[in-house]
């Protein structure tokens, strides 16, 4: 898929092409083979950091691996620094031990109440347990490329609300209305014990309303208020955490054959990434989520690559999470308008 100049103008061309052009290792996506191959690349990347970037490397280590394993064990951690992909992988199959041992659920209640695809293991057993060794390794030097030793950005990764500018929903809400960026109308706000109307209020127009914890993501603490049904009145309405209340917005009727698989509804997302360059904002991934069994998105089971320029389907998102790579993709080649503005 060669990129016009059009899309080399909106898009990162290194980044957008690999993904273009990302083809399935012989045995197929999340394979033993395409994780130890994986696994290799995070260590690599691992290895090049520490050789160019020690000091550095080692301040971000003691900073991330105290916040995410404790004081005690990510002191030990950080004082093992080059061999740090053994020793989360060693945690990691460790952990994976302990619940077999014990026959214990492996799910991380970080990612939700409830296994989500976005974190299911590839479906081989040996490809299992290198993926357990990669996802850590992955994440921890990921962070590191992204943002170095800053401390609040580390702190970030496991709480929104750290440092000087918490990131929660009402700071992303306010830099969409900073901008005049359309978003779903927020009716009220609960501060932990109380319920505060925003705008007209939540008992004005007719819409379900969506609770989102204010310090949340991947849709975790979702809840739906049905009009009517689960409240009439301001006093129905309890949310527990601090949360934000906006109206529920639903996709247009007639979208399904544009942007869904037969048998499921319209509801869907368009993800996309952009990256600062020094000629300006690019687009670095432009993804459909879509073939959703709730009313959110994140119960995608069903991922797309789409060209910028023409709005058009033109790859499965197989290499994104265990969970898509065995997909079908009869979607390929179907056009989603409006994609290119929305970039």
């Amino acid at each position: 898929f060669p990129l016009s100049a059009a899309v080399q103008m909106r898009a990162v061309p290194w980044g957008f092409n690999a993904q273009l052009e990302a083809r399935p290792p012989a045995a197929g996506w999340y394979s033993t083979a395409d994780m130890l191959s994986r696994l290799a690349l995070a260590t690599a990347l691992f290895c090049y950091c520490l050789a160019t970037q020690p000091l550095r490397l080692a301040r971000f280590a003691l900073q991330y691996n105290r916040l995410w394993y404790g004081g005690f064990t990510g002191t030990a951690m950080t004082l093992l620094l080059p061999v740090t992909p053994a020793v989360l992988a060693a945690i990691a199959w460790g952990e994976r031990l302990k619940q077999f041992v014990m026959r214990e659920d492996g799910w991380d209640p970080r990612f939700g109440e409830e296994p989500c695809i976005w974190y299911q293991p590839p479906p081989s057993k040996a490809a299992a347990i290198i993926y357990d060794a990669f996802r850590p390794l992955a994440d921890w030097v990921a962070a590191f490329v992204l943002f170095g030793d800053n401390p609040v950005a580390i702190d970030h990764t496991i709480r929104n609300t750290a440092g000087p500018t918490p990131c929660t929903k009402e700071y992303w809400y306010g830099l969409l209305d900073s901008v005049g960026a359309r978003r779903p109308l927020q009716l009220g706000s609960w501060d932990g014990a109380a319920l505060r109307d925003v705008g007209r209020g939540v008992e004005s127009g007719g819409c379900d309303l969506v609770c989102k914890i204010s310090d949340s993501y991947l849709g975790i603490g979702d809840l739906v208020f049905k009009r009517g049904v689960d409240f009439a009145t301001h006093g129905d309405i309890e949310a527990g955490r601090p949360a934000v209340l906006c109206e529920m917005v639903q996709p247009c009727a007639g979208l399904e054959a544009s942007v869904s698989s037969d048998g499921h509804s319209a509801v869907h997302s368009l993800d996309i990434v952009t990256l600062r360059t020094r000629e300006g904002a690019k687009v670095l991934s432009l993804v459909l989520w879509t073939d959703c069994p709730s009313w959110t998105s994140h119960s995608a089971t069903a991922g797309y690559l789409v060209d910028i320029e023409s709005e058009t389907l033109v790859a499965p998102a197989a290499w994104y999470a265990p969970g898509f790579c065995s997909m079908a993709a009869p979607l390929v080649g179907q056009r989603v308008p409006g994609a290119r503005e929305a970039c």
